[in-house]
């Protein structure tokens, strides 16, 4: 429901949000994927460092956004515009650190790899200009809301299936010790 002016300005309790089971595992499974993938390669690059950091900065804020929407109240109206903010320079850092592994790891990233990332962060940046110019230029909400739900259940969550077969211990050409060996030689 789009908040308008003169619409009731009850404050939801703060459990009291967008509930879904859909919604629920994918932050799950998405934080499993940063704390069990990412957390590990922190120390790889700088570029990991920042990159897994701010992921996880996205990945919540983008999780807390889709739970609390601006008609909950007042102050969720200006928490999901900070947080909204917050998300959109988390989402630029996240490309740009992304960019900048597949070029210093171009040699050792499996070619599917590449070319999921590299799908990824496009589609990402375009849902997330997307989103602000429906927000912001044509003042359209559930346009918004469309395009924040689709980047997150795309863009924040291709990566994490890209590496499902790693997540579960499965060895692959491009799995995480066939990338290590490479790296080692």
């Amino acid at each position: 429901m789009v908040h308008t002016h003169g619409e009731d300005d009850r404050q939801r309790a703060i459990w009291d949000g967008n509930r879904s089971v859909l919604l629920l595992l994918t932050t799950l499974f998405l934080l499993w994927f940063i704390f069990h993938m990412g957390i590990p390669l922190l120390n790889k690059s700088v570029a990991h460092g920042i990159h897994i950091t701010v992921a996880l900065i996205f990945a919540l804020t983008c999780a807390w956004n889709m739970f609390h929407t601006p008609s909950h109240g007042k102050s969720y109206r200006k928490a999901h515009r900070v947080s909204g903010w917050c998300a959109m320079i988390a989402g630029a850092v996240t490309l740009l650190t992304g960019v900048t592994i597949l070029v210093q790891f171009a040699d050792v990233l499996p070619r599917a790899n590449k070319i999921v990332f590299c799908i990824t962060g496009t589609l990402q940046i375009i849902l997330q200009l997307a989103g602000l110019y429906m927000i912001r230029i044509l003042r359209k909400p559930s346009l918004h809301r469309k395009a924040m739900t689709v980047m997150f259940y795309t863009s924040l969550l291709m990566p994490a299936v890209n590496r499902f077969p790693d997540m579960i211990g499965w060895e692959h050409a491009g799995s995480v010790r066939d990338v290590k060996t490479k790296l080692q030689a």
